[in-house]
């Protein structure tokens, strides 16, 4: 095998290990899909975003809950309210650096209130702001305000186990 051949593979390795899948979430039916798609599990669902200072202390809380529970019927879902222009260089930086291996979403649409309406009409789109959804769907838990590791783990307990 030639060196190009080797150093093309390594290549691919890192960035495939390395690559963040990031997607928008465009309307009400694209949220609706990642929920159902989640029945079954117990899902999480984060908004944040990277110039909220609150958001990005307690990240690597919610990193560690998942990786605690994932193989437990646990799924998390990032849904970033940064600007689209940010996804790319703020976002995606900030996803790697706190090794999310898994896709995360972008708020894109057209009217920020459908989607705040749609989660939760008690909302009033401040951030982080936390909801979880046993496993029929059902919102069970909403958290507005940035909580510690052992707060999400004694919410996810409730309705986990």
């Amino acid at each position: 095998m030639s060196k190009k051949v080797i150093i093309s593979f390594i290549f691919l390795i890192y960035f495939k290990a390395y690559s963040q899948e990031i997607k928008s979430l465009d309307n009400i039916s694209d949220v609706s899909d990642l929920l159902e798609q989640s029945r079954g599990k117990v899902t999480l669902i984060n908004f944040w975003a990277t110039w909220c200072k609150p958001c990005v202390k307690e990240f690597p809380d919610l990193i560690k809950l998942y990786s605690e529970y994932k193989d437990k019927g646990f799924h998390i879902i990032f849904i970033s309210l940064d600007v689209p222009e940010d996804i790319e260089t703020k976002v995606r930086t900030f996803l790697k650096k706190n090794n999310v291996d898994f896709i995360t979403y972008y708020n894109n649409f057209r009217n920020p209130e459908e989607i705040i309406n749609y989660i939760d009409e008690k909302w009033t789109g401040a951030i982080p702001a936390t909801y979880i959804y046993n496993r029929d769907g059902l919102l069970v838990t909403s958290i507005v305000g940035s909580l510690k590791y052992e707060q999400f783990e004694k919410e996810l307990l409730k309705i986990l186990d």
